[in-house]
């Protein structure tokens, strides 16, 4: 049944400690924000009208706020509720509080407001706030995604088989359906089978064994035997996990194919994770964040979240900005005029998505500039007539791309002949190695083509205009400098916790671009006063087996002081040198 807050007061609070708390401190906003508009009664369609008392809503929904801004696990939220005068008075709680909260009721209570779709209540409730106070506007919204990790762990192609025909078994002998004859009979053990790993013939008759129970059992759990909704979904995922990595092998049977499969199911724990990626570098297996955050920030300074959608991590970016908007309006009642992102969300397909579910708002994106490798002649050097569907190259060669058919992503690929590239005078300005030139035409090539030198698509706006934007939106959603995590390369050179916001960590293998900053090269980094990395026209090489880091932070803090082992170096012929001894003050190198 559903808690109440205690209202007594308790000795412990005569000596009237929260006084000391600052009135216009976070513990303080949060305990004012409770108080106006976070009720009890709110949640009461949660609970039984019997049983135990659970502890408030009122207090474990702050607490959860509470954990997210600072970065506490859920261990580390309850020790602060019972021994921090501050998260106490955050919470409304007496000095020495009678509400015991346990580890795992925050983790119950996350999951009853996710199943409810509370959070997106609260925020509609905030939002509505907001623009009551005069602070919420419909001129702009950023958007921007970032990648959420899964909570479960990434499965193998045999794992996954496995666990869908364990779940399935488990499914229909709960609903008393009898189960099939199978070939394995150890499916319910947890552990993996009993089999010699490492050779590959006893891991691919596994495999056969595996592939041929789960056909099996999708096949035997329909018509009269198909059971409930819940045994239907699990036999729907067992026949994916099942097929969605095999192809045929020559010598009978199947094989795992050495591909990746569109739309891979990557976990049976959690069946909406996928494998995603938000740069050629980061890869994540879970989910990704989109959000629609206000431009311009109101007289707080802060700028107001307006919508938040999530989907599994191989969605693109721009696929959700319709949602994204719909999102919005639904929340805030008003759809906003201008959604400003970046080159994800440049396709004409995006603004067309938009336009259908909010016709007055406009998508301002610029396009990836034109450009090749090596100095090569960009793709803008070749004429593309889509009324003809012909591509002619600089030396005048004109080839059809009418019969080429679209991939996936509705893209051609146009590739002139062999012989007609090597006969080309113009060749070694156009492509290296021995292969033809080949060319990507997007669906939206006309608009590409035509858009201006920034390459926004919304003629009203002006090249100058969406740079300054862009430039303005990076500084304020850090996407211009992203947070990279303190990394080291030797266990000599440690630290156990950085206390800068965004550091940007240079190797060895980034010295190619110092070059390209002759006043940092002059004058050090320049982003704190406590920072004093030089680069240094020179020449210099860096011994294997010796720490190969020099690093600079933008906002550094100093904290304790932090020794590097000398970098020793010999000379050779080069454009680099680096101060052969580096000693670290604060959370840089």
């Amino acid at each position: 049944m559903l808690g109440r807050r205690p209202t007594q007061t308790s000795f412990a609070d005569t000596d009237e400690w929260y006084k000391r708390i600052p009135a216009r401190s976070v513990w303080a906003q949060i305990r004012a924000w409770t108080a106006a508009h976070l009720h009890d009664a709110d949640f009461a369609h949660w609970y039984a009208e019997t049983g135990r008392p659970s502890i408030p809503p009122s207090i474990i929904l702050p607490l959860l706020i509470l954990a997210l801004r600072q970065g506490w696990s859920d261990q580390e939220a309850v020790d602060a509720a019972f021994y921090d005068d501050q998260v106490k008075f955050a919470l409304g709680l007496s000095r020495s509080p009678e509400i015991a909260i346990e580890r795992s009721t925050l983790c119950k209570y996350r999951g009853r407001l996710l199943a409810a779709e509370a959070d997106r209540q609260l925020l509609r409730q905030t939002l509505s706030v907001a623009a009551d106070a005069g602070l919420l506007g419909a001129e702009e919204d950023l958007v921007d995604s970032f990648m959420v990790a899964g909570a479960a762990a990434r499965q193998g192609t045999l794992t996954l088989i496995r666990r869908a025909v364990a779940a399935v078994l488990r499914q229909g002998a709960a609903e008393r359906i009898p189960a099939p004859a199978l070939q394995r009979t150890d499916y319910a053990e947890r552990r993996r089978p009993a089999i010699a790993w490492a050779d590959a013939t006893a891991r691919q008759a596994l495999l056969q064994e595996l592939v041929a129970d789960g056909r099996t059992c999708g096949a035997w759990y329909t018509g009269a035997r198909a059971g409930s909704e819940s045994l239907q979904q699990a036999v729907q995922l067992l026949v994916t996990v099942t097929e969605q990595d095999l192809e045929p092998d020559p010598d009978g049977g199947v094989r795992i194919a050495q591909r990746v499969a569109p739309d891979r199911v990557i976990s049976t724990v959690d069946p909406a994770m996928r494998h995603g990626r938000k740069t050629t570098a980061t890869k994540v297996d879970g989910y990704k964040s989109h959000q629609l955050t206000q431009s311009t920030p109101p007289a707080t300074g802060a700028r107001l979240v307006t919508a938040v959608v999530v989907s599994p991590a191989n969605v693109a970016d721009g696929d959700m900005l319709a949602v994204l908007v719909t999102e919005r309006e639904a929340l805030t009642d008003q759809a906003p005029a201008q959604v400003m992102g970046d080159t994800a969300y440049g396709p004409t397909t995006v603004q067309a998505a938009v336009t259908a579910v909010a016709p007055t708002t406009r998508v301002v994106a610029p396009v990836p500039p034109a450009n090749n490798r090596g100095g090569l002649f960009p793709k803008t050097a070749f004429a593309i007539d889509e009324a003809t569907e012909t591509v002619t190259c600089p030396g005048g060669q004109a080839v059809s791309y009418a019969a080429r058919r679209p991939r996936r992503d509705g893209r051609r690929v146009v590739r002139w002949a062999t012989a007609t590239c090597q006969a080309c005078p113009l060749r070694t300005h156009c492509v290296a190695g021995s292969r033809p030139r080949s060319l990507q035409i997007r669906p939206d090539e006309a608009a590409i083509q035509n858009s201006d030198g920034m390459g926004c698509r919304r003629s009203a706006a002006t090249a100058a205009s969406v740079r300054a934007q862009l430039a303005a939106r990076d500084s304020s959603t850090g996407t211009g400098r992203p947070p990279v995590p303190w990394s080291t390369c030797s266990s000599a050179f440690t630290t156990s916790r950085t206390t800068h916001s965004a550091p940007r960590i240079a190797s060895t293998s980034m010295l190619a671009s110092a070059h390209r900053s002759a006043s940092r090269r002059a004058a050090g980094c320049g982003a704190s006063p406590q920072c004093r990395l030089r680069w240094v026209p020179s020449a210099l090489r860096i011994r294997p087996g010796v720490p190969q880091l020099a690093a600079h932070s933008v906002g550094c803090k100093p904290a304790s002081a932090i020794r590097a082992p000398p970098l020793t170096a010999t000379a050779h012929p080069g454009p680099y040198k680096i101060a052969t001894s580096v000693r670290v003050r604060g959370a840089h190198g």
